[in-house]
């Protein structure tokens, strides 16, 4: 029962501290919203600007190649082929000689080292006819050297 006694007694010495604190509050100005139609249009077309930089920067780095790229003339990949879902087996001609290459995601190896160039440049393709008719095309050329390389 005393107990009682003393929390009556401490409510009712602190109840008129908070009528006071209700009062007070009721004249603090109300802080305006942040978040205003204002603020979310300024957020998204600065997130915008970013976005078109970010792209713009990129497309600029593949047309030109980058900072500082090195010329490629003497390397090029002169044909190709899928023979996986991320496997290739390429031609690259460094200079005048061409190996062939297999191409993985973790792994380049060479396979050969051409004796004879399967497409120099008076053979090569312009649009869909060809300057100079081969006799055979890549993949012939491919058959004919891993049919010599199991022979020997």
């Amino acid at each position: 029962m005393t107990t009682l006694i003393k929390i009556i007694a401490i409510l009712s010495v602190l109840l008129p501290f908070s009528l006071f604190a209700s009062e007070i509050a009721g004249e603090v100005p109300k802080i305006p919203s942040v978040m205003g139609a204002g603020n979310v249009l300024q957020i998204l077309a600065g997130l915008f600007v970013v976005l078109v930089m970010i792209i713009g920067t990129g497309w600029l780095l593949k047309r030109y190649g980058g900072m500082g790229s090195v010329s490629n003339a003497n390397l090029k990949v002169v044909a190709g082929i899928t023979v996986g879902q991320r496997e290739k087996i390429v031609v690259v001609q460094a200079g005048e000689v061409q190996v062939l290459v297999g191409v993985s995601p973790g792994n380049i190896r060479a396979l050969h080292v051409l004796e004879k160039n399967i497409c120099d440049e008076r053979q090569l393709k312009v649009g869909n006819t060809a300057v100079e008719n081969s006799s055979s095309g890549f993949v012939d050329q491919l058959k004919q050297q891993i049919k010599a390389r199991s022979e020997s």
